[in-house]
């Protein structure tokens, strides 16, 4: 159970804030906003693509996979959050729609999963330092490559 120290309600409100701006940033393509999101070292699962290490092969693989559709929307819910001092743990719900380009543009894939995270206090706020996507269910086809 989480405590009621004023720190605490802080911790979750800046780890609510870095898992949210993940999702917009990766809708608006705003690559670089990643850098706000993971620790230099950090290293994503992404189960069924593979593992990826370090913030800019996570940015890398992300943009070449949404750039691939004409518009994304992520939206995150039932975020749990549970911190220990300089480390948290978080997980939340996934809900992910993808818009095709060219032959698939009246196409929309969605994706159903469960972000699991582990996040650092650093220097400049938290930052996820792993991350695992389990996709638990998806519908549609758009043509992706990645």
């Amino acid at each position: 159970m989480a405590t009621t120290t004023a720190q605490n309600f802080s911790d979750h409100l800046e780890i609510q804030q870095v898992i949210n701006l993940y999702a917009s940033a990766i809708d608006k393509h705003q690559w670089s906003a990643l850098e706000s999101v993971f620790t230099e070292d950090a290293e994503a699962n992404f189960i069924g693509l593979g593992i990826f290490e370090g913030r800019q092969a996570i940015a890398d693989l992300i943009s070449a996979v949404l750039t691939q559709c004409s518009v994304t929307q992520h939206l995150l819910g039932n975020i749990n959050i549970e911190v220990n001092g300089d480390i948290a743990t978080a997980t939340c719900y996934l809900s992910a729609l993808h818009v095709g380009l060219g032959d698939y543009a009246s196409d929309i894939m969605t994706v159903w999963g469960e972000y699991s995270d582990r996040l650092v206090r650093t220097a400049d706020g938290w930052r996820i330092a792993h991350r695992t996507l389990t996709s638990l269910h998806s519908t549609g086809d758009i043509g992706l490559d990645g």
